[in-house]
């Protein structure tokens, strides 16, 4: 998917080229909360709130459309209610979502967008942590590990704000994953998450 995005990306601005409309890229960073949970994760779990941040990368490409891939660290997973242990499941990913962004004309220096595409998500931690902090391995924990490789879809919108060459922006995203992370027992549990992000492009 992030192949065929990139190529999609060099085609369209192939053609931008040859008619003279170059595209224009700007850099960025990114950084916001997590709220997380796991699908069919069983009864008394709750969202995780955690990190999400890292670089982004945005193609501008003619007739305001543009093409954003970003570089996250996001902190996923779920937290058990206390009545039922409190332990927290910690399941990181470092993740690079691939999305095509449209922004609305205004004439004003603020402007809304929206964001959709794919993503892929590599795992760097999966621990469980106990009230008490002490905290095992997934697979002292649950007798498996989490899935090394997370393919989701994105969806979002936001706001942005142009400052001279700069421009803030506020965004909420909503990821939900096509692969199961962790088995329990019979069910497959995706990864649900959603993100609210501000960020700064030069």
């Amino acid at each position: 998917m992030i192949a065929s995005a990139l190529l999609l990306t060099a085609g369209v601005s192939t053609a931008s080229a040859q008619v003279g409309v170059g595209p224009r890229i700007s850099w960025g960073v990114l950084a916001g909360a997590n709220f997380a949970n796991l699908s069919d994760a069983g009864d008394g779990v709750n969202s995780r709130t955690g990190f999400v941040g890292g670089l982004s990368a945005d193609i501008h490409l003619p007739s305001h459309l543009g093409i954003e891939i970003d570089g996250l660290y996001s902190q996923q997973g779920f937290k058990v209610d206390p009545t039922e242990g409190g332990e927290t499941l910690h399941l990181d990913y470092v993740q690079v979502p691939v999305l095509l962004r449209y922004q609305f004309p205004t004439h004003t220096a603020v402007h809304p967008f929206v964001v959709l595409g794919p993503q892929v998500g590599v795992r760097v931690k999966c621990e469980a942590t106990a009230d008490g902090g002490n905290s095992v391995t997934c697979q002292d924990a649950f007798e498996q590990d989490a899935k090394s490789v997370d393919f989701s879809g994105t969806a979002g919108a936001g706001l942005g704000f142009k400052l001279g060459k700069q421009e803030l922006s506020v965004q909420g995203r909503y990821n939900m994953g096509f692969n199961s992370a962790l088995e329990f027992g019979s069910s497959s549990s995706k990864n649900r998450v959603f993100s609210v992000m501000a960020g700064i492009s030069f």
